[in-house]
């Protein structure tokens, strides 16, 4: 019984594990001051952060609203047409309150983008879930 538990288990993590790490989470920093993309923007913001991401050039924006010690960060995932999830990661301003930058991406035409704004502490996976913004939606 102990032997079957332990393939079981195995099983499960290996499956969960590969799973989860399927991709590379990418990890940016938002340098640039202005941006090719003549819009349009779809925006997502509250009280602390604001993200904007412009399909023609497939520009986001990030901006820190608050002066509260915090980074913001445009998180996003990528899924091709069958829903499989091909690309993730986090877009870091860290330039502090106040101040806004753009990091531009190449997505594959035809993929479906979910993203939000959130702040939380810059080089961490810690944030604060609710500095987050909505979710966006948009096929690129």
């Amino acid at each position: 019984m102990k032997r079957i538990v332990t393939v079981v288990a195995t099983a499960a993590f290996t499956l969960f594990t590969s799973q989860a790490s399927a991709i590379d989470w990418e990890s940016d920093v938002a340098t640039a001051t202005t941006t090719s993309s003549p819009g349009p923007w779809q925006v997502r913001g509250n009280t602390w952060v604001a993200g904007l991401f412009a399909k023609n050039g497939d520009w986001f924006e990030v901006q820190d609203l608050e002066a509260d010690g915090k980074s913001a960060f445009v998180m996003w995932e990528l899924r091709n047409d069958s829903g499989v999830l091909v690309r993730g990661g986090k877009i870091w301003m860290t330039k502090g309150n106040g101040e806004g930058r753009y990091q531009n991406k190449n997505f594959p035409e035809g993929y479906n983008l979910k993203w939000r704004a959130c702040a939380g502490d810059y080089g961490s996976t810690w944030y604060d879930a609710f500095s987050c913004t909505e979710y966006a939606y948009t096929e690129v």
